[in-house]
């Protein structure tokens, strides 16, 4: 704490990647739920394919062809396709990647590290490899399980095993929807945030606003320190010639930029009360009713004005405000409220802990608007501004509001700049780029999940059609039977329909079960919306089960158009 009496011990790795972790942990679910999804499709699609081959493995059983010899085939097969598989996703990735790192926000750890190494391809091959082996065993014994003398007394069709490969595959698919739920709910969720997120008012102006950062060396004569603020007086004069720029302000932190400002203790006392010694002041800051907690910005009147915080009461900095002048103070919205909740805190005087060493008080001439110095999505925080001329700063951010072509402001700022001091390097951004910075990992966020649900709600609605499709191939006599013997073409889309979106149903029962279990680990990521949002929930429902009734009405379609004689012709 404040007095040192207290203190928190963070590893130093926890420091570095403790704000990043929780998302990237949930980037690695998703990518592992994308994987299930995935290898579902093939799943089923080897699981058909097998079904299709029932009569072969069956004359191959009876020539005498051994069940490992068998199952050694379809681990061969799925081994194959699912390299071949890794190896084009690997190639996606040397490719994506750059664009990864483009989208990535800059304050993403290590990112700088990022590339398709070794370790990498390594871990691509073993992940195909044991994919490979899980698919083909299970589909392997899946295929050789039954009794071979079916297979050949069926005429040749494969029809031995088709139920229990549908049954499977109805399984597979209703897991697929359940995991493609969940992941397109928390898609869901993450980008409504960012929604919330971006419909908070920040408490300050955007658009139009040039910030230049300029840095001198720091020192601690005090003449030395009343020269750079001369320096930094002058520059200010100078850039508010600039044609077009309406304001110019100054700032020790911009809003948004590296956590925004300093925080500290000041305490509430009188001019009598001025201690004389440390011990004097060490004794006041043990007086909690005395002490009060806020961020700590030192700016100019310009400041406010360029980035149009609202002056609630009061006044701001002007010319009275000298350096050899009572130091004065202006201080927000919420810190007037939190410390001052029924009286006018304008007149009153704080001393801000030990600030330069300098004990004379502050006194509160003015109440402006709050400002989200930490983010959009927390709450402002009580500030404390003082004026850069009384509490002068080596380094400054320059706010300059201007109607004229931002590369112009910024091109005659640096020219203005280097005619003072030629060898002041300075940093040129717009208030638009630090704003959209700030949402940079929310955007990620929102890029990469979203990316993960769209992908598979792909292959879901693709796995869904594939059974679907697959078992209208296999129930082809069936319908021509039922159509022959007076169902209509209705009656025949309801049947299919209604196999597909009872599967489909299950699918969503679990997912949404599996949601309102999952999402809690992105509710620290949410502004604005609960980890079980309805809306949200409803939404991506609607959507999934729209998805797969296209995917159902497809080949339904398909089986209305069936001609009787033809099918029972072809039985």
């Amino acid at each position: 704490d404040y007095l040192l009496k207290d203190g928190i011990v963070v590893p130093l790795q926890d420091s570095i990647t403790g704000n990043a972790r929780p998302m990237l942990l949930v980037l690695l679910g998703a990518v592992g739920f994308l994987l299930l999804v995935a290898c579902a499709n093939v799943a089923n699609l080897l699981l058909a394919q097998a079904s299709v081959r029932e009569r072969e493995l069956a004359i191959r059983s009876a020539l005498g062809a051994a069940r490992g010899r068998l199952i050694r085939q379809f681990l061969t097969e799925a081994l194959l396709l699912s390299l071949a598989g890794g190896g084009l996703g690997v190639l996606g990735a040397f490719c994506g990647v750059a664009g990864l790192i483009a989208l990535a926000p800059g304050n993403l750890p290590r990112l700088d590290s990022v590339s398709i190494s070794t370790p990498v391809l390594v871990f691509a091959f073993l992940l195909s490899t044991a994919v490979a082996v899980g698919l083909g065993a299970f589909t392997a014994a899946r295929a050789t399980s039954g009794d071979p003398r079916k297979g050949l007394g069926e005429g040749g069709r494969g029809q031995a095993g088709a139920q229990g490969s549908q049954r499977v595959g109805q399984v597979i698919v209703a897991a697929q929807i359940a995991i493609t739920l969940v992941l397109v709910v928390g898609a869901g969720l993450l980008g409504r945030s960012l929604m919330k997120v971006l419909e908070v008012n920040p408490g300050f102006r955007v658009d139009k606003i040039v910030t230049m950062d300029v840095s001198l060396p720091w020192v601690e004569d005090p003449k030395a320190k009343a020269s750079q603020a001369i320096f930094f007086s002058n520059l200010i004069d100078r850039l508010k010639q600039i044609p077009g720029v309406r304001k110019v302000g100054a700032t020790s932190g911009l809003p948004l930029v590296d956590g925004g400002l300093p925080d500290g203790m000041f305490l509430l006392m009188a001019q009598n009360e001025i201690p004389k010694t440390t011990d004097g002041l060490v004794a006041m800051f043990q007086q909690k009713e005395r002490i009060g907690i806020a961020d700590f910005g030192v700016v100019t009147d310009g400041y406010f004005q360029a980035l149009g915080i609202p002056l609630i009461r009061g006044r701001i900095f002007d010319e009275r405000d000298g350096a050899n002048s009572p130091h004065v103070a202006v201080i927000s919205e919420s810190l007037a409220r939190d410390r001052w909740p029924n009286q006018d805190p304008i007149g009153h005087t704080i001393e801000f802990g030990n600030m330069d060493g300098d004990l004379r008080l502050l006194t509160i001439v003015g109440i402006v608007g709050d400002t989200h110095e930490y983010g959009l999505d927390a709450p402002p925080r009580p500030t404390l501004y003082v004026d850069l001329f009384q509490r002068p700063r080596a380094a400054i951010t320059v706010t300059m509001l201007s109607d004229a072509d931002t590369r112009s402001v910024a091109s005659a700022a640096r020219g203005i700049l280097q005619d003072l001091n030629p060898e002041i390097p300075a940093r040129f951004r717009t208030f638009s780029q630090v704003y959209s910075a700030s949402l940079g990992s929310r955007r990620f966020n929102v890029i990469l999940i979203g990316f993960f649900g769209i992908t598979a709600l792909l292959l879901a609605t693709a796995g869904v059609f594939g059974v679907i499709a697959y078992s209208v191939s296999r129930r082809t006599s069936e319908i021509g039977v039922r159509v022959a013997l007076g169902a209509g073409s209705g009656d025949v889309l309801r049947m299919i329909l209604g196999q597909g979106l009872r599967t489909v149903f299950i699918g969503v029962a679990i997912g949404i079960a599996g949601s309102l279990a999952l999402t809690r680990a992105v509710e620290s990521l949410l502004f604005g919306v609960t980890a079980t949002d309805p809306l949200t929930f409803g939404g991506v429902t609607l959507l999934l089960v729209g998805a797969a009734l296209l995917a159902c009405y497809i080949p339904a379609r398909r089986a209305t158009k069936v001609d009787p004689v033809v099918a029972l012709r072809y039985e």
